[in-house]
C-alpha cells in the first residue's frame, strides 16, 4: 500500500483501486471500484439520490462507488483496480457496495499490481496478432535492462491461471527478455464481458484480416449472437 493524502476530487491520477476511508465515519477501509459518469444529484441510491443522503456535500460532486476492503478481498482477492467492477457483477456475486460524493472520502493508499509468474499467464483466445523479436529488439532490451515493464498489463483471474485482457506485447516481450514474473493489474470478468473488454482495446487497431480471425474465434468460444453484440458496441 502506498501512503498518500488528498481527496479524490482534488486529484487527476488513477483512481480505481484507491484505498479510502469515510471522513464522516472513520473506520474500515474501502476500495474505489467504479467511477460513474454522474454527480451526486443524479445518482440514485436507496432513500433518494447521493445528494439527498449527503446534504452537507455539493450536489454536483462526483460520485464514487466503493466496496469495503474486507468484502472485496473475500470475493475478489486479487483485484487491483485496472478497470471498474460492473454493478451488475457486484449484484450477481452478492457483494455490497456504497455510493459516496468524492469529497467525503479520504485517500489513504492504493492497491498495487500483483506479481504473477509468466508461466501462469495465457494469451486471450481471440488475440490474432504476432510479434517479431528482431523488429522489437530495442523494446525487449529496454525491458531486460529495467527488469520490469510499465504500465502493468491487464489480466483476468481464471482461477488457477490468468488471461491477458490488454498488454499481449508487453507480456510477450517480458518473456523474450527472460523475465520470470511481471506485475499485472488483475480483474474478474465472465467470458462475455472479458471478450468485450478485450475487443474494445484491440479490434479498432486490427487489420481487416486480423479482425476477421478474432471475430471467428469469439464466435467459436461464445456464439454468433454474442459475437455480434460485441462487434456492434465497439
Amino acid at each position: 500500500m502506498v501512503p498518500l493524502t488528498g481527496t479524490l476530487s482534488e486529484r487527476t491520477l488513477r483512481q480505481l483501486g484507491d484505498i479510502v476511508v469515510d471522513r464522516d465515519r472513520p473506520g474500515a477501509q474501502a476500495v474505489v471500484v467504479k467511477l460513474p459518469n454522474a454527480v451526486a444529484e443524479e445518482w440514485r441510491v436507496p432513500g433518494g439520490t447521493v445528494a439527498d443522503t449527503n446534504p452537507e456535500y455539493p450536489a454536483d460532486e462526483r460520485v464514487v462507488v466503493v466496496v469495503f476492503r474486507d468484502d472485496l478481498e473475500e470475493r475478489y482477492p486479487r483485484y487491483t483496480g485496472g478497470i471498474a467492477l460492473a454493478l451488475e457483477q457486484l449484484n450477481r456475486d452478492g457483494v455490497d457496495y456504497y455510493s459516496f460524493p468524492a469529497a467525503r472520502l479520504r485517500r489513504v493508499g492504493q492497491l498495487e499490481p500483483h506479481e504473477i509468474a509468466l508461466n501462469d499467464i495465457d494469451p486471450c483466445p481471440y488475440h490474432a496478432r504476432n510479434f517479431n523479436a528482431a523488429a522489437n529488439r530495442d523494446y525487449i532490451e529496454a525491458i531486460r535492462e529495467r527488469g520490469r515493464l510499465e504500465p502493468a498489463p491487464l489480466v483476468r483471474d481464471c482461477g488457477d491461471r490468468f488471461e491477458i485482457l490488454n498488454g499481449h506485447k508487453r507480456v510477450w516481450a517480458s518473456y523474450v527478455a527472460g523475465l520470470e514474473s511481471i506485475p499485472c493489474d488483475v480483474h474478474y470478468q465472465r467470458d462475455l464481458y472479458a471478450a468485450r473488454t478485450w475487443a474494445r482495446r484491440h479490434l479498432s487497431g486490427y487489420s481487416d484480416r486480423e479482425r476477421r480471425v478474432a471475430l471467428r474465434r469469439i464466435e467459436s468460444n461464445l456464439d454468433v449472437q454474442q459475437a455480434s453484440y460485441i462487434d456492434e458496441r465497439l
